[in-house]
């Protein structure tokens, strides 16, 4: 969660920013767009980079599972009778958080209903951001999914190919590497990619490849909490019957662990393509009226004092990522009922 918030990018920028809640994301962002200034971004980025290792190295010594596990702990239920005045808190806490998610959800899809969405929907411009939107994410997704995968297999791999003994630096490196993605927040990777090709060419040219690219980074760490479990524990029941029967590769993959993996690649797949849909860092700093993505026709509006039309591109936004989780919620769940 900490690693999470202090590479914070998107609220701040949308909520305008300003010296006095200028982030170091925020002052890397405006440092290349608008001051054009890359050595203020390169030590930007270095005390970026710095600061969250050192929290990140403090958390590790006082014993702290930095990458997370991958399984979630499952404790015994054990049934505990509660007093009158503690299910009382319990509800006050309970509703409390209930208004922090619901509140601003509400807004969006009040503020959005009150716009004009018919006009918004017959905007070429708004139109082709959604479908470039969709086909980014879409590849963000896949390549994302992809690489979960083939990492959680090498991992396994590794694992079973040890006999014995501690693990190896690259099986250390498979198992915990992913989680540290987190380390470098987008903004950080795409300034460092603005900062080496701003000679080589366009930078802007090549926008879809970085939105593509770091955004499948981005959600891989997610991505492995869905396929890494069953991956394993399809191997676990396969193994010694597949090595047997000489079945590997590309045979075993379709054959024995597909039908295993069809959900929670599904969900790997949900959750990497709408993280992709909502990004910002990226497309922020190579965004441009060529290449631009819904969130960033978002942000363009309320830059503008556009607010309506903002609302508007927010409740679409919200709509589009909500029909794809149902979406691939219910593929999953339909193709594990038929098999």
């Amino acid at each position: 969660v900490f690693m999470l918030c202090i590479t914070s990018f998107t609220i701040v920028l949308t909520l305008g920013g300003g010296p006095a809640a200028t982030t170091l994301e925020v002052g890397i962002y405006q440092a290349l767009r608008f001051d054009f200034d890359p050595a203020r971004a390169v030590t930007l980025t270095l005390l970026q980079i710095a600061l969250t290792f050192i929290v990140v190295l403090a958390l590790t010594r006082l014993g702290a599972n930095v990458v997370g596990d991958t399984n979630l702990p499952v404790a015994q239920r054990r049934y505990i009778s509660v007093n009158r005045s503690e299910t009382w808190l319990n509800a006050l806490v309970i509703i409390l958080a209930l208004l922090l998610v619901v509140g601003p959800m509400a807004a969006t899809v009040m503020a959005g209903l009150g716009a004009d969405l018919g006009r918004l929907a017959s905007e070429a411009t708004v139109r082709q951001a959604t479908l470039t939107s969709a086909a980014l994410a879409f590849l963000s997704a896949l390549l994302s999914v992809m690489l979960s995968l083939a990492l959680t297999m090498a991992r396994r791999a590794l694992a079973l190919n040890r006999r014995a003994g501690a693990k190896t630096l690259l099986e250390r490196a498979a198992d915990t590497g992913a989680g540290f993605v987190l380390v470098v927040p987008p903004i950080v990777v795409g300034a460092g990619w603005f900062l080496l090709l701003r000679h080589a060419g366009d930078v802007f040219a090549i926008a879809p490849v970085m939105v593509v690219t770091v955004n499948a980074v981005m959600a891989m760490p997610f991505a492995l909490r869905a396929v890494r479990p069953a991956y394993d524990a399809a191997s676990e029941r396969h193994e010694r019957l597949c090595a047997q029967l000489g079945i590997a590769g590309w045979n075993r993959l379709i054959l024995v662990d597909w039908p295993s993996l069809r959900r929670p690649l599904a969900t790997a797949f949900a959750f990497a393509m709408a993280l992709s849909l909502g990004d910002l860092g990226v497309i922020a700093l190579f965004g441009s009226d060529s290449v631009q993505t819904l969130p960033y026709l978002l942000l363009a509006r309320m830059g503008s004092y556009r607010t309506e039309d903002a609302a508007g591109l927010a409740l679409l936004l919200g709509l589009v990522c909500l029909a794809l989780i149902v979406a691939a919620h219910w593929l999953g769940r339909e193709k594990v009922r038929d098999a």
